[in-house]
C-alpha cells in the first residue's frame, strides 16, 4: 500500500482529481486536526470538493518526509511537509486496495 499512496500524494500534487478519486473508498472518512480547524468529512465526493476548494486558495505541494506501516501496510503513517515548510501527520488506514479512513494532524 506504500506505494499506491505514493501514488495517491502524485495525483494531488498534480490536482488530477479522477485519477486521486481511484485511491479512496467512496465512503472515506477524513478527519483533520489544526490549532485552527477541527472537521470530519465522509464521503470521496465531500472530500474530493473540499480538496479542490482548497487548493484553489493554496496551491501548495508537498514531499514526504517519512513513512511508516505495519507489516500488512493496512495502516500507514506520513510526516508530510508542504513547499512552505509546513508539516502534518497523517495516518491512513486501507482496506481492499483504497484508503478508507485518513487522520490528518497539521504539526505547523
Amino acid at each position: 500500500m506504500k506505494s499506491v499512496l505514493m501514488e495517491f500524494f502524485e495525483a494531488e500534487n498534480q490536482r488530477d482529481w479522477v485519477k486521486y478519486r481511484q485511491y479512496i473508498s467512496p465512503n472515506i472518512v477524513w478527519e483533520l486536526h489544526s490549532p485552527h480547524n477541527n472537521k470530519t468529512i465522509v464521503g470521496a465526493d465531500n472530500y474530493i470538493a473540499y480538496m479542490q476548494d482548497v487548493y484553489e486558495k493554496y496551491n501548495n505541494t508537498f514531499c514526504v518526509e517519512t513513512l511508516l506501516a505495519n507489516e500488512s501496510e493496512t495502516r500507514i503513517v506520513a510526516i508530510l511537509v508542504n513547499n512552505l515548510g509546513e508539516k502534518s501527520c497523517d495516518v491512513f488506514e486501507f482496506e481492499d486496495g483504497v484508503i478508507v479512513r485518513e487522520y490528518e494532524f497539521i504539526l505547523d
